[in-house]
């Protein structure tokens, strides 16, 4: 059952990527959603709210930008698009969607309750994800 709930959240976010992206590799926007989330598990962000209360602070804010600059990162590093500014653009458009907030937050618990449980993530694609919860 976490198995199917972790690839319907890993595909629900790879595909509000690639919403706001347009990268045409499929397999670098799986990887790119399952580091999100891998990111938002790390940093103890446990709900679609506590996204939205970074979102709150405004653009200016060191949070905000600490938080908006990873997942830019992120999206820089799996679709290989070096615009960085597109790639900022398309962060934040990203991290304003309640549907994808969602997404990402239920996968980044699914993330944390496996490490917690002891349990591997045979489904996870991405090496960096699946060595750190192990």
């Amino acid at each position: 059952m976490a198995n199917m709930e972790l690839f319907n959240s890993t595909k629900l976010a790879a595909y509000f990527l690639w919403e706001a992206t347009k990268c045409e590799n499929a397999l670098g926007l799986w990887h790119c959603a399952e580091e999100i989330s891998s990111f938002l598990e790390r940093s103890r962000i446990d709900s679609p709210a506590e996204i939205a209360s970074i979102l709150q602070r405004g653009k200016m804010d060191q949070g905000y930008i600490y938080f908006v600059r990873h997942i830019a990162f992120r999206i820089y590093l799996y679709t290989a698009r070096e615009d960085a500014l597109a790639n900022w653009y398309d962060a934040e458009r990203l991290v304003a969607d309640a549907n994808w907030q969602q997404a990402a937050v239920a996968l980044a618990l699914l993330y944390r309750g496996s490490k917690a449980n002891g349990d591997a993530l045979a489904d996870v694609k991405s090496d960096a994800v699946r060595a750190y919860y192990r």
